[in-house]
């Protein structure tokens, strides 16, 4: 097994040979300008890196090929812009007025830093905002519906909201709750 880079080789400016996370498998190398170090020390199987591109994998040897320095610079992008993670480095993390390098993110090719279209038309937060389901029996929605259509047309009658009280369907005079309408029809009976 073949050693890789130290510490003291692997430095940001370096030209390296990498492999990318998602190349692993087959071992394919990509070369490229150290701009970051990710890996506090020495690493087994690589040190950690960022390349100025914005790719990331683990270093498995320095790059002696002139052909690694095809141009890193981005149309628009400045010196300072990739030796930024440097100087955080240096400063530390826990200097002031520095957040940290892990939530920062950066516009980088392939990274979405292309620009996306507007919207043809402004969309207001509401459009998201789902109407809550209602409860309940649907019986009750389709009167309430039919209540409210009955607002619009004065010609309808408006249903009562008393219940109906029974008419007695031996005589068809008495009307009643449910305990005096019973003791009426037994009296029909009862003769």
């Amino acid at each position: 097994m073949h050693s890789v880079p130290t510490t003291r080789e692997v430095l940001p400016g370096a030209l390296v040979n990498i492999v990318l996370k998602a190349d692993q498998p087959t071992g394919r190398t990509v070369q490229g300008t150290v701009a970051q170090l990710l890996t506090r020390g020495n690493h087994p199987r690589g040190i950690k890196v960022r390349l100025a591109d914005g790719r990331v994998g683990r270093v498995q040897s320095m790059a002696r090929d002139s052909a690694a320095t095809v141009s890193l610079f981005q149309p628009g992008e400045t010196v300072q812009e990739l030796l930024e993670p440097e100087a955080e480095m240096a400063t530390g993390p826990g200097s002031a007025g520095v957040s940290g390098r892990r939530g920062r993110h950066r516009n980088r090719p392939g990274r979405g830093s292309e620009e996306q279209p507007l919207p043809t038309q402004l969309v207001g937060l509401d459009a998201y905002i789902k109407p809550a389901r209602k409860r309940g029996k649907a019986s009750k929605s389709a009167g309430a519906d039919a209540a409210s259509s009955a607002g619009d047309d004065q010609t309808t009658k408006t249903p009562s909201l008393e219940p109906e009280e029974p008419t007695c369907p031996v005589c068809g005079d008495f009307r009643g709750d449910v305990a005096a309408m019973t003791h009426h029809v037994q009296s029909h009976f009862d003769d």
